[in-house]
């Protein structure tokens, strides 16, 4: 998965996705961060390839908090 800032494009964080990994996304991650799994031809984590299979995804969302100003 890789986390691009949305107004600072240079701001990149990959990060490995095992199988059956949970992961959860708040505050600066999830409202100021882009998020997206990469195609086959960039599914690299480092030097190692990351085969790429069958995925579910389940994703659940409150409302914003409202302490965050846009």
């Amino acid at each position: 998965m890789r986390l691009v800032h949305e107004k600072d494009k240079e701001q990149v964080v990959d990060i490995l996705l095992k199988q059956r990994s949970l992961y959860i996304m708040k505050n600066t991650a999830r409202y100021e961060f882009t998020h997206e799994i990469l195609g086959s031809a960039y599914s690299k984590f480092g030097d190692q390839i990351i085969p790429r299979g069958r995925r579910i995804s389940v994703i659940c969302r409150n409302g914003p908090d409202d302490n965050i100003v846009n």
